[in-house]
């Protein structure tokens, strides 16, 4: 989810669901030790987690600003505790996330610790024994302190670490508002319509997003599609067919994404600039409002002012009990490949990383939450820290898109926004969701299968 998120997918998707109790205090700083009641794999047997050479086929930088050079730091500083150690460090990209990884592990080779996004993305491969569970190497007590691991359960494992989470508010640039006459940021969708016509009447964008990477309808999704669902489980009858995918009640939001339109809130070339791009004319002072993840709105504040940046929840649209809750997810799960030769030294680095110690060098670095509930909240020092920490650690919160298979979100849910913001029909938009549901019911028969035994439990 930067650039989601959530939310953020190549030729695939994002995927997760969240609902997060959040709670602080500290603890020992001590390495956390794997469990020494771990099976794994034939591999583990013969592994020596103090003597290994490591691949880690990282991504964070975008969720995150920062996140790459507290990893190599993290890194750096790995090698000097653990000696017999090297770990070496492979960016990855945001389009080639989800296809890299799928296609090294149809060989069985590449890293020994790998990124994806959470849930579907990251249960998929364990589905395709891609992937080594880290509750086979990392004790039960230290994993009690890692907030998300429910994103990415199934079969009673936990199959990745959460590093960090995240949530997506809508930020509004203050100076612009007052300029329209505004006081505060919208919080129903009849006032955002409303804000955006006083904003243009004063000749000021209301709305700076992109949508031709797919990633702005992505969000779209994740924030208003869950607006008429009572809960997740809803969706995921949808999804497997037994409710009409079609319905209002989970394509609905399409047509709040027209009427946006419609209403001249959106940048006039959304449909033709990366979501980057579009978010950028915000951080320039030329859009009143943007939605961006934590570490995004954080810079944004240095950017333009901390006294010049507001943030909201998304307005309320949907009548729904979810429409109600928030949007908080871990967004990347780091995990041990199936194939390591390594998995005991994969996870002793892995948990170390949740080190009260690097838990709170993550957050001075990125400003963005350690997924982990020993995490010293008193060092949430500004007001919009405090507003997103708010926000994210609410009860209930929940990424949509993240109970999405790959295929329904990137032919489907991505393609579905497109639709719409490139000038297309409400009508033609629900019908790209629906055939990319059916499709993928049609030809991914293991995966239905799975997707179905785990979305029962």
């Amino acid at each position: 989810m930067t650039i989601h998120r959530k939310a953020i997918y190549g030729l695939m998707a994002s995927v997760a669901a969240v609902s997060l109790a959040l709670t602080g205090c500290t603890a020992s700083s001590s390495t956390p030790t794997p469990s020494t009641s771990a099976s794994g794999s034939a591999a583990a047997q013969g592994d020596d987690p103090e003597n290994a050479a490591l691949t880690y086929w990282y991504w964070g930088e975008s969720d995150a600003p920062g996140a790459n050079d507290w990893m190599k730091a993290r890194i750096a500083d790995y090698q000097k505790l653990h000696p017999g150690v090297t770990i070496n460090f492979v960016e990855q990209t945001t389009d080639t996330l989800i296809g890299s990884f799928a296609t090294t592990a149809q060989t069985k080779s590449g890293p020994d610790i790998a990124t994806q996004w959470a849930t579907i993305p990251v249960l998929s491969q364990a589905w395709a024994g891609a992937i080594a569970p880290i509750s086979d190497y990392v004790d039960k007590a230290e994993m009690a302190n890692w907030i998300g691991t429910q994103e990415n359960t199934d079969k009673g494992k936990v199959w990745g670490v959460p590093l960090y989470v995240i949530g997506i508010p809508l930020a509004y640039n203050k100076d612009l508002f007052a300029k329209a006459g505004l006081t505060a940021g919208p919080t129903t969708f009849p006032e955002l319509l409303s804000d955006c016509k006083a904003l243009k009447a004063k000749g000021i964008s209301p709305i700076g997003m992109g949508n031709k990477d797919g990633y702005f309808g992505a969000w779209f999704f994740s924030n208003f599609g869950k607006q008429n669902l009572d809960n997740v489980g809803e969706l995921k009858s949808a999804i497997v067919g037994t409710n009409n995918i079609a319905d209002p009640k989970y394509t609905g939001y399409l047509q709040a994404m027209y009427d946006m339109k419609q209403a001249g809130c959106l940048n006039d070339d959304i449909g033709s600039v990366t979501l980057d791009q579009g978010m950028s004319k915000f951080k320039q002072g030329e859009a009143a409002m943007a939605w961006g993840t934590d570490g995004l709105v954080t810079s944004w504040s240095k950017a333009l002012g901390a006294d010049k940046l507001g943030v909201v929840m998304t307005p309320k649209w949907g009548t729904g009990k979810l429409a109600d809750v928030y949007n908080t997810t871990q967004s990347s799960t780091a995990f041990i490949t199936s194939w390591s030769q390594h998995p005991k030294a994969a996870a002793q680095f892995l948990a170390w990383l949740h080190t009260p110690e690097n838990l709170a060098s993550w957050y001075s670095t990125t400003g963005i939450f350690p997924a982990d509930t020993r995490f010293d909240q008193t060092s949430i020092q500004t007001d919009l820290a405090k507003n997103l920490w708010k926000f994210d650690s609410s009860p209930g919160a929940v990424w949509l898109e993240n109970y999405l298979p790959p295929s329904v979100d990137g032919d489907g849910d991505l393609a579905a926004g497109q639709v719409i913001t490139s000038g297309g029909s409400v009508a033609d938009a629900v019908s790209t969701f629906q055939k990319a549901t059916e499709k993928w019911r049609a030809t991914n028969t293991d995966e239905v299968k799975n997707y179905t035994a785990w979305a029962a439990n």
